[in-house]
């Protein structure tokens, strides 16, 4: 779309401020499908986090001027866009990928309790206090969402000042789904004595698109992300200036940060889910 990568939600805000009533079911279930690679979750973060930008931007005025009550108006803006799109991502790249690694290197830093911990900390609660079971997974859910800060910064900058990749609609790949590709290549693939007859063998092409799946995964290659490398080169620097300085707490984040950027950058996560 020429308005914004993020047409759902694009209608339900300017169905909000036309005073629309929303009914949330919460013992509704559907199944979600998964992105089939890294490469194809990071795409999806980064159209769902520069999409809200580029709404934010054409929304903003419309919210102010609607007649709904302030407190809507006030939730619309704070929590719904600059708290979860804006701010959360930018706390989270900022302090945890560049200024917490860079005190290391300057001894007379200190970064009070409140914003390495507390706020973090509360942060993280509120994230899993929706989804209780999640709680055993909280260590390795901020360790991957801080490294997923970068993606989604970079789309929030992009959305929010109309940069080059804001508007690019890449269609995610989900696991077990034929993408256009795939489907295009198999229709090559066919002799065209085969394509003379007026119904599609679907069996064939059930076979020929899981050889195709299977040949597409033998032949994958690792992506190299700089930016990932980068950071993790940084965090693992600052790891040993920490052990070195005898700063325990810092050390083993900074340890577990810096591998986990290392894992993205060298893409070593996200295998395609069969």
């Amino acid at each position: 779309m020429e308005r914004t990568t993020v047409e759902d939600m694009d209608i339900a805000v300017r169905a909000h401020l036309k005073g629309w009533k929303f009914l949330f079911l919460n013992d509704v279930e559907c199944q979600c499908e998964l992105p089939e690679s890294y490469e194809a979750y990071r795409k999806q973060q980064h159209r769902w986090h520069s999409g809200p930008m580029q709404l934010f931007r054409l929304c903003f005025v419309d919210i102010i001027k609607s007649k709904i009550g302030f407190w809507k108006k006030f939730n619309l803006i704070f929590l719904f866009f600059l708290l979860r799109k804006l701010i959360l991502p930018f706390y989270s790249f900022t302090l945890f990928c560049i200024i917490l690694p860079m005190t290391m290197f300057i001894p007379e830093a200190e970064l009070p309790a409140w914003v390495v911990c507390y706020i973090p900390a509360t942060m993280s609660l509120l994230n899993i206090l929706p989804a209780p079971k999640s709680f055993p997974f909280i260590v390795p859910y901020l360790l991957f969402e801080n490294t997923m800060s970068v993606t989604k910064f970079n789309a929030m900058v992009s959305g929010l000042f109309q940069l080059g990749s804001a508007y690019e609609w890449v269609v995610t790949k989900k696991s077990g789904r034929s993408s256009e590709g795939d489907l295009i290549a198999l229709v090559e693939k066919q002799p065209k004595q085969q394509r003379v007859g007026s119904a599609p063998n679907l069996e064939s092409l059930t076979k020929e698109s899981s050889s195709l799946k299977r040949d597409s995964k033998r032949k994958k290659h690792n992506r190299i992300y700089r930016k990932e490398l980068a950071l993790s080169f940084l965090l693992l620097t600052a790891a040993a200036r920490s052990l070195l300085s005898v700063q325990g707490i810092h050390f083993y984040f900074l340890l577990f940060q810096g591998v986990s950027f290392l894992v993205v950058g060298l893409d070593l996560i996200g295998e395609q889910v069969e």
